[in-house]
């Protein structure tokens, strides 16, 4: 053991003996004597007081401010000082109002509460044909039930059975009661050490089922196994700590500690918990296809956290008996003004969780918002954050982009193609068929468009020229690979109009004139025989066409057999 820790168990030892020393000379009564009237609060209190203590013990003069007498009225006198003395609780007489005719502010009536919070069932009224105050009806039929519950599991056989084993006093408290705390202490020594390993290797043994095998933080499991343990010890010494019957002020400052150890313990198993549910969720999300799963965990995880503390601390408040609900009212009513100052961020809080809810698009998808287009990089709680295609970096209030309209790019399954190919006007009806029936073969036969959506027919007669509508779908959502794709069906159309010499149109006029000049001066017979040749070299092109794609598919499932 080093000097250290000596020096500081000697200290807490020393501090100890002082508050006994200090709780002697709280618990020191006035040598005065009651009247023995009851004809107040006071009196009636101050006779069950003194002929409770030791030096005045007398239970049938305790027992006169009750209805009931002889043997019942002394049991009762008896059960309610164990139950007062288990809570800590002590009857000051300071506090007790001398009145003759006192009433209950609240009420109106003749009663009076000592302790109004903690046991409000337990009070004395005035007896109208007698005029003397007394512990009301209600109050002996709540005495046996109060003292189960103060007494519970039996411990209340103790209370006949320890103080046989010493009543000499030492700095305010009996030998019995010293040699009970030892027993105390090593038993909860003994539960602790003993209990924490059987928690451990529980929630060790539910961790490694085959959700979550190999994937759990020992260190973890211990410290939920301890705390689990010292939960249990707190409870246990928070039941056998009244059958001690301390000292007033030191039974309720241990009572208080241990309410107070309990709410932190029960803190952080919550808190544990959560971190422990977290690593699974993780796990789990880490296997989706959403990545936006992996941010959404450890978002949750903080807003439970953060419930998980409030809710200690209101718990806390109650315990030092703060009046919990009016400063809840009280902080809504500066919570308004702030709420109006952060607005904005509240706001924004929203969106991010409408986004988590909703889910209108994940990390990695291509967007467009408003005028920004770019992929998704981070949704945060304040807001998300878009690579646009120029590498920037935008970021964009959650608030303002739920109320945006959102073209999610990335979440296409097919990716169009849309143009119009402008011929010249002067092109022959028969050569314009077979440039159309070209361009059906080029979508058809190519093997990355959907079939059954192939859009290719002479559409308008433009101004300068005949406007052919190629419309197409990809089968994929990816932008590289349409690139790629559309490049090769731009080529195959340049190819297949120098094939069958069909003339893209120009805006200028003139050139369409010339063009017209030169057709109007070739003969039926020539017209005749190039709408032959073309259609040969339609066949041709087409054969070609089906060729290239025929090797390229066959090329495509020989690499996949390898």
């Amino acid at each position: 053991m080093s000097v250290e820790n000596l020096k500081i168990k000697k200290l807490f030892a020393v501090l100890f003996f002082m508050l006994l020393g200090i709780v002697n000379l709280w618990s020191q009564e006035d040598d005065s004597k009651p009247v023995g009237d009851q004809l107040s609060p006071y009196d009636a209190v101050f006779t069950y007081i003194y002929y409770l203590q030791p030096d005045h013990y007398n239970e049938g003069k305790a027992a006169s401010i009750f209805y009931k007498k002889g043997k019942a009225g002394k049991e009762l006198a008896v059960k309610l000082k164990q139950i007062l003395d288990g809570k800590g609780l002590k009857l000051r007489l300071s506090m007790v109002p001398e009145a003759i005719d006192f009433k209950d502010s609240i009420s109106k009536k003749h009663v009076y509460t000592p302790f109004a919070k903690d046991f409000p069932e337990i009070y004395l009224e005035r007896n109208k044909e007698t005029a003397k105050w007394h512990f009301s009806h209600e109050t002996e039929r709540e005495i046996p039930l109060l003292h189960k519950e103060v007494f519970p599991f039996g411990s209340d056989m103790l209370l006949a059975l320890l103080p046989q084993m010493g009543q000499r006093q030492i700095l305010g408290l009996a030998v019995w009661q010293y040699t009970a705390m030892l027993i105390l202490i090593a038993i909860s020594f003994l539960i602790h050490f003993t209990t924490s390993r059987i928690f451990s290797f529980i929630i060790h043994f539910v961790a490694s089922t085959n959700l979550g095998k190999d994937h759990f933080d020992n260190k973890l499991v211990k410290r939920i196994g301890r705390i689990l343990s010292y939960l249990l010890i707190s409870y246990m010494v928070f039941v056998l700590v009244p059958v001690l019957q301390l000292p007033t002020g030191l039974g309720y400052y241990i009572l208080l500690g241990l309410r107070l150890a309990t709410t932190c313990f029960i803190v952080l198993l919550a808190l544990r918990t959560v971190s422990l549910l977290r690593s699974y969720l993780e796990y789990i999300t880490q296997n989706t296809k959403n990545p936006t799963d992996e941010h959404l965990v450890p978002i949750f995880a903080k807003i439970i956290n953060v419930v998980i503390i409030t809710a200690g601390i209101i718990q806390i408040l109650s315990i030092f008996y703060v009046n919990v609900t009016a400063l809840i009212a009280g902080l809504s009513i500066g919570g308004l003004a702030i709420a109006l100052a952060a607005q904005e961020t509240v706001k924004n809080l929203i969106g991010s969780m409408m986004i988590y809810a909703d889910r209108p698009f994940k990390i990695g998808d291509l967007v467009t918002v408003g005028t920004v287009t770019g992929v998704i990089e981070d949704i945060g709680f304040r807001s998300t954050r878009i690579r646009t295609l120029d590498t920037t970096l935008v970021s964009v209030p959650n608030g303002n982009l739920m109320n945006e309209t959102i073209d999610n790019l990335g979440d296409r399954k097919q990716r169009r193609y849309n143009t119009m190919i402008n011929i010249v006007y002067n092109t022959p009806p028969q050569l314009v068929e077979n440039f159309i029936v070209g361009l059906r073969e080029i979508a058809t036969t190519y093997p990355e468009i959907d079939k059954e959506n192939i859009y290719i027919h002479l559409n308008n007669l433009g101004p300068s020229s005949l406007d052919i509508i190629f419309m197409i779908y990809f089968n994929t959502h990816e932008w590289p690979k349409e690139l790629i794709w559309r490049e090769e069906i731009i080529m195959s159309i340049l190819d297949l109009a120098k094939t069958l010499g069909v003339q893209f149109a120009n805006p200028s006029s003139s050139i369409a004139i010339e063009n017209l000049q030169d057709r109007q001066a070739a003969t039926t017979s020539d017209l005749k025989g190039d709408l032959v040749m073309t259609e040969k070299k339609l066949q041709e092109f087409t054969e070609k066409l089906k060729q290239k794609y025929s090797k390229t598919d066959e090329t495509e499932i020989e690499n996949s057999d390898d």
